[in-house]
Parts: C-alpha cells; structure tokens; sequence
C-alpha cells in the first residue's frame, strides 16, 4: 500500500503514512482504514480499530525484536514517519520514495487477540 497524502500536501491535510501502514499490515483497502493524524484522538482510534480487527497493540523498547507491526522515527524528508515492520527490520515503506526511517524511534508490535 502506498500512502496518498504526504507531508507537504497543498490542502494542508496531514500524511497519511499511518493509515497506508495499517492498511498494509491487516491486508485491507486503504478506504477502509481511518486516516488516523487527522484527529486529536489518532492513538485510541489506532487501538480501536486494530482491537477490532483482531490485533492489540504492544509499544516495545527499540532494543526489542517486534516480530510483526510499525516502526516509526524521522523520514529523509524531516518528518515523523510510520512504515511496516517485520521480523526484525522495514518490511514496507508506505511513501512513494520507499525511502525508509533514518532511525527508528518507537517500535508497536500487533499482537493477535482472542476476545471481542
């Protein structure tokens, strides 16, 4: 998936690396996702939606191997950026460039779930 919104868009509107992330990471339709950074409440709407698609949300130490979720940490274009994570390093870049994180600064495993 690749993300539709960047940083810099003319409307102002926020990038939507987030919500090209999510997307990628549960297999569904961009259009099918929130875009998340576009409300104040974006990290509830985070753990919501993934709770309801079967998945909790674990932040993790940077040090710590996340074996399936995000990474995130500035992108070359100076912003903060999400991209997919897997087994250990970038999976998935959502911008167009596929430019990746210069570091990464937080780390949130997606845990399966078994109740509602």
């Amino acid at each position: 998936m690749t993300q539709t919104i960047l940083h810099d868009d003319p409307s102002g509107r926020a990038g939507n690396c987030l919500q090209a992330t999510v997307a990628s990471l549960l297999d569904l339709p961009l259009d099918e996702v929130p875009h998340f950074a576009e409300h104040d409440d974006w990290l509830q709407r985070l753990f919501d939606f993934c709770h309801s698609h079967g998945y909790a949300l674990e932040f993790q130490r940077v040090t710590k191997y996340c074996a399936y979720g995000m990474a995130w940490g500035p992108s070359p274009r100076g912003v903060r950026h999400a991209v997919c994570w897997a087994d250990g390093r970038m999976s998935h870049d959502p911008h167009p460039s596929r430019a990746g994180l210069l570091q990464v600064t937080e780390l949130i495993a997606l845990v399966p779930h078994t109740t509602p």
